[in-house]
């Protein structure tokens, strides 16, 4: 498949490269990965989808460079994510004032090697919400790469009132399963986010935004031993399939979404920010492309809407963040007939109706304590809590799936200074988050009970979803200036994390990354 927009991409690159690049010229100061990161957290029009308020939060100017590796080992998962995975990593961002305008980039590069992943040779991301998906039963490894390019820019302000701005991301990502029934997928995605915000006055800040996204993947299918025929399944959602004999199918996948977001922050002793966000996204799965015929049908609403909380004091800063989250979605199926002719030829839809539905719903809250030193920190506490709940149904013939969790978390972190020549500090935390399942029942009334989606693939999603389990996790960090005249600092940050489940079916799932890397 050759990927379109081959102009805005470059278009993305440049400005990515160019707002990484120039800081070096003229950047604000000596700041830490930690300090960098810290102040990034705490820029609320930069949790929006809206570019135009960004200027608002005054930004300090800097950029940084990051490369690692991560590695998720243990039987903690759902069938399609695999028993370990491999990921290298290359990430940078920067931003830059252009008079008085504003731009910032990014660009993400990850190559990700995954193991033993199960029921998927169709997808890239299996758990994109997309359930029409051809599944194999033979557990197989994945090579993945993923390019992440993106930009935001504000332009300078218009009668001293007005910013408009824009955002846009691409995604392009491939992907190859390694052993019969063979996949070779690619995957691209466009978003552009038109803004603007308006000052009512020093305190009070309106914006809106819009968004359009467009997205594409291709999934060819072979055997590469020819003469032996796999088995798969078609699946069409909670564990209703239909069975098949051979070399899987060609699927292409189709989507769009559109959508729009408002913003509200208030300046004052207290800054709050307000941002509500709604979303329409179908997409058509159709199988090959020769005569393509209408595998099934998406379509998804959903809002979202997150309340941020500072007060800013001399000694302490206190934050408080809320998140909330509802989303429908729809799947549609298609009864079709092949007619024959020199004009005519294909597959014509008779009916279509919705056969599934699914439903998502989550809500948490942050609050962190923090004391200040310099433009890091001395310590911080936090505590959150989280809630969850998904509802997915077939209608006919009836099959249920629900799973209700709670989430409880605690975390501190303690900032070391250990030379002042050459900044060196050190950082290490501790996080702990407990998930107690508050109510599940997974029902299936459909045709042919005793196949593997039924009794293993969705028997085990089960499992995963309504698992009690306690994650353990220890972020660390250390930075120092390069040289005592540079404005160079390196880092290694890495974060450990270990979740044991309360599980029959389960266990544990490990976790480990390492980055190296510098801010300028």
């Amino acid at each position: 498949m050759s990927i379109p927009y081959n102009n805005l991409y470059k278009i993305l690159s440049l400005s990515a490269c160019f707002a990484w690049a120039m800081p070096s010229l003229g950047q604000e100061g000596n700041h830490s990965i930690i300090e960098q990161e810290q102040e990034i957290e705490y820029l609320q029009w930069e949790h929006s989808q809206n570019a135009a308020g960004l200027q608002l939060d005054k930004p300090k100017q800097h950029s940084s460079l990051a490369a690692g590796y991560k590695k998720t080992d243990g039987n903690f998962r759902r069938p399609q994510a695999g028993e370990s995975m491999g990921n290298l990593h290359l990430y940078t961002r920067g931003n830059v004032y252009l008079k008085k305008g504003y731009l910032q980039g990014y660009f993400d590069y990850s190559r990700n090697n995954i193991r033993n992943a199960e029921y998927n040779s169709s997808l890239i991301d299996p758990f994109r919400e997309m359930p029409y998906v051809t599944a194999d039963t033979n557990a197989s490894d994945w090579l993945n790469q993923h390019y992440k390019i993106g930009f935001k820019a504000s332009s300078a302000p218009i009668a001293e009132k007005l910013h408009l701005g824009l955002g846009a991301n691409f995604i392009a990502s491939s992907g190859a399963k390694q052993r019969d029934i063979r996949a070779v997928n690619r995957y691209y995605q466009l978003d552009l986010q038109p803004s603007l915000s308006y000052s009512l006055n020093d305190q009070h800040h309106l914006g809106a935004n819009f968004m359009y996204k467009n997205f594409k993947e291709e999934a060819n299918n072979s055997n590469s031993v020819t003469h032996i025929s796999q088995g798969y399944f078609a699946l069409l959602g909670l564990g209703n399939s239909i069975s098949g004999l051979g070399a899987g199918r060609t699927m292409n996948y189709q989507g769009d979404a559109f959508g729009g977001g408002v913003q509200y922050q208030y300046q004052s002793a207290i800054n709050v920010f307000l941002n509500a966000n709604y979303t329409v996204q179908a997409e058509d799965a159709n199988i090959t492309f020769s005569n393509p015929r209408p595998g099934g049908s998406i379509l998804m609403k959903k809002w979202d809407a997150s309340l941020h909380l500072q007060k800013d004091g001399e000694a302490f800063l206190h934050g408080f963040k809320a998140y909330l989250l509802h989303s429908n979605m729809n799947g549609i199926e298609y009864i079709n007939e092949f007619i024959s002719g020199t004009e005519s030829e294909g597959f014509y839809t008779r009916f279509q109706s919705v056969r599934s539905k699914y439903k998502r719903q989550a809500v948490s809250g942050r609050y962190e304590l923090l004391r200040k030193s310099g433009d890091a920190y001395n310590w911080k506490a936090a505590a959150s809590l989280r809630y969850n709940k998904l509802d997915d149904r077939y209608l006919i013939p009836a099959s249920q799936m629900f799973a209700e969790n709670m989430g409880y978390g605690l975390e501190g972190h303690k900032l070391f200074s250990l030379s002042a020549n050459l900044k060196s500090q050190l950082s290490i935390g501790v996080r702990v988050l407990l998930n107690n399942n508050l109510d599940a029942a997974y029902e299936y009334s459909g045709a042919d009970a005793e196949t593997l989606p039924v009794m293993d693939l969705e028997q085990r999603n089960f499992q995963f979803y309504k698992a009690d389990y306690q994650q353990f996790e220890v972020p660390i960090y250390y930075a120092q200036q390069l040289r005592s005249n540079s404005n160079v600092q390196v880092f290694v940050k890495g974060n450990l994390q270990w979740i044991k489940t309360n599980s029959f079916t389960f266990n544990d799932r490990k976790h480990f990354n390492l980055s190296i890397g510098a801010t300028f």
